[in-house]
């Protein structure tokens, strides 16, 4: 008699945790607020700027690249390259590469018309040739012992017949691969 009331409470019990864990209409789960990584010199392998003034970090599907730094300290005195990817859908997809070479130690570097190559699926722009390139990148730190390099950022593209790009309070902490 014991097994059939526990079999029977057990039902119950079941019975009531399925039917109180059903969906509601309109209800909308939760998302995790999105913002800006810190700006942190430990290797955290963080990256993000606005974008005229709208958040943008890096995000991508499974098996895609989101985000990668490169860095050889004995090509052209430092040559240092990020390449960040945003895939928001098939026809919304970003790419931006950040790169120059004499990156040697932690100091301001300037872009002056080259450094940044952007591109927007949405927009239909290419921001590679022929375009006006300003602003800088300081790197705060390069730890080759532990691997990794920090900095921040900051640039302004201008293309005939594209929207200006205006990049602000970016900054990154990447594990070099």
């Amino acid at each position: 008699m014991k097994n059939s009331q526990r079999l029977h409470l057990a039902l119950a019990l079941i019975f009531l945790v399925f039917t109180n864990m059903q969906c509601k209409k309109g209800t909308v789960l939760p998302r995790s607020k999105e913002e800006l990584p810190a700006i942190t010199q430990t290797g955290a392998n963080t990256f993000g700027f606005l974008l005229n003034g709208e958040l943008w970090l890096p995000k991508a599907p499974l098996l895609r690249e989101k985000l990668d730094l490169t860095y050889d300290p004995t090509y052209k005195d430092g040559s240092f390259g990020i390449i960040a990817n945003r895939y928001l859908s098939d026809t919304d997809q970003m790419e931006l590469s950040i790169g120059l070479t004499g990156i040697n130690k932690a100091d301001r570097y300037f872009f002056n018309d080259n450094g940044i190559i952007y591109r927007s699926t949405k927009s239909g722009c290419y921001y590679f040739e022929d375009r006006k390139v300003s602003g800088s990148l300081i790197i705060t730190k390069i730890d080759l012992n532990n691997k990794f390099i920090s900095g921040t950022f900051e640039f302004k593209l201008e293309k005939d017949g594209c929207p200006t790009i205006n990049a602000t309070q970016g900054r990154f902490d990447l594990k070099i691969e």
